[in-house]
């Protein structure tokens, strides 16, 4: 096989994954945790055998699409200001949980993870992943002096989108501005 050929192949395997894990999401929030592998590949147009190549379990399939949704739904935020990234942090997961996906993937996962030890460890580490895009931005304020030095970063992280958690799993949406009281109480809480 050409050079050409190998990138055109890996080209098409790319476009597949990106439609499977697509329909993941689609049938996740249509129809919650309760699809099958089956359905994702009649929907996606391929054979369930693709998938199983790649997911060898309907589990990991799952993981892989909300770890694909996650990553582009609660983008990274540079920013000089660490009080001012964690607002826009803040302000993108109530964003995230608001849209039209956010709150049924949520609940899917919870539903799913009820049955799956292997749904929890990746919800664990899911969740310590996109954590970390907020507690390195804490971890400066606390450096400058803006937070105390015996609170951990997750602890407040946790109390900023926690209720945001809870509010999506109820079918309650937080406004930006909900998202930013989280912020300023949880900062206050923590202050020096």
């Amino acid at each position: 096989m050409t050079a050409a050929e190998q990138t055109a192949v890996r080209r098409r395997g790319a476009a597949v994954e990106a439609t499977v894990l697509d329909t993941t999401i689609a049938l996740l929030v249509e129809r919650g945790s309760a699809i099958a592998v089956d359905e994702v590949a009649e929907a996606s147009g391929v054979h369930k055998t693709t998938i199983y190549r790649r997911y060898p379990t309907r589990e990991l399939l799952i993981a892989a699409a909300i770890r694909r949704l996650g990553e582009t739904a609660v983008p990274a935020v540079v920013d000089a200001d660490p009080r001012a990234a964690v607002l826009q942090l803040a302000r993108s997961v109530a964003g995230a949980l608001r849209s039209p996906q956010g709150g049924n993937i949520l609940r899917a996962v919870m539903a799913a993870s009820a049955a799956s030890p292997e749904l929890v460890a990746f919800a664990d580490d899911f969740f310590r992943d996109r954590y970390a895009l907020a507690t390195e931005h804490l971890a400066r304020l606390a450096a400058a002096g803006g937070l105390r030095a015996d609170v951990d970063p997750v602890v407040v992280w946790e109390q900023i989108v926690n209720p945001m958690h809870v509010r999506a799993l109820c079918g309650r949406a937080t406004s930006d501005a909900e998202a930013e009281q989280l912020v300023e109480l949880a900062l206050r809480g923590a202050a020096v």
